[in-house]
């Protein structure tokens, strides 16, 4: 554990060298869109975060309870566990998934199952219903959660990655007082609305992603361990140096890749 912190402190002075301390990033159109693309990807851990929340307010719902038939015991206890176990058993598939297709390509096939899942969640005429509407919702989670974080550290600009990447399992919290908060507006609706709100609201994170993921750019070292590597180098450029792909910053990030990429093969090979 103790050359965490070293390794990150060196490559943190390796990239300050070639960092102008002048180009305040504030200042700066392509990394404000880059930033804004990255939160898209950030917040696939609000999703899980809401999930989560969301359960626990639904079972303090009158309006819940008497519809699924006051859920008891294991019938409640896997209510609560199924997301989980969908996770695990898309575990053994999503990480080829990403390697395979790339980052964005995965993170839409996760946000498109939990649409899905959410759609039918939010219509569930059964307790069974609900049960498997929460273990796809839990399956399409470990796709969009295998490749958004990823994608976040392989596309952020250098000084930016350690605060983004930090920001993502912060922002759990971020969906989970949202579905708390939602769960406790919609008690006093005396329907079923007011547990089919909070479970169709969920999907608006997915939805979003769905709908926005292909303008995101996609991650330069699976561009290069693809052997793309001149749309590698043109994304690293478009967003890092304003286009510029002689940028030294550009170079040692690319240079950086590819020795990257290689030693991980060298290493599969033994």
């Amino acid at each position: 554990m103790g050359a965490g912190p070293a390794a990150t402190a060196s490559t943190t002075a390796a990239y300050a060298q070639f960092v102008d301390p002048n180009r305040k990033w504030y200042s700066n159109r392509r990394i404000l869109t880059l930033n804004a693309w990255i939160v898209l990807l950030l917040i696939t851990s609000s999703t899980n975060g809401y999930d989560g929340s969301m359960m626990n307010g639904l079972q303090s719902l009158d309006q819940w309870k008497g519809y699924f038939n006051n859920p008891t015991g294991g019938k409640l206890g896997l209510l609560n566990a199924i997301q989980n176990i969908g996770s695990l058993a898309a575990y053994p598939i999503a990480p080829y998934v990403s390697d395979g297709l790339g980052r964005r390509p995965t993170i839409f096939i996760g946000a498109l199952i939990m649409c899905i899942a959410t759609a039918v969640q939010t219509a569930s005429q059964s307790v069974g219903m609900f049960i498997g509407a929460r273990c796809l919702i839990g399956f399409g989670l470990t796709f969009a959660a295998n490749s958004a974080p990823m994608l976040v550290t392989e596309i952020a600009y250098p000084t930016h990655r350690a605060p983004l990447t930090s920001t993502y399992n912060s922002l759990w919290y971020s969906g989970a007082i949202i579905a708390a908060w939602t769960t406790f507006g919609t008690f006093k609706i005396n329907s079923t609305w007011a547990w089919r709100v909070p479970s169709a609201l969920q999907a608006l994170p997915s939805v979003l992603q769905v709908c926005l993921i292909w303008f995101c750019p996609e991650s330069p070292r699976w561009m290069v361990s693809k052997g793309k590597d001149a749309e590698a180098l043109k994304t690293l450029a478009y967003y890092h140096a304003d286009g510029n792909e002689q940028d030294p910053l550009i170079r040692f990030e690319y240079e950086e890749i590819k020795a990257a990429i290689e030693f991980d093969r060298e290493v599969a090979e033994k």
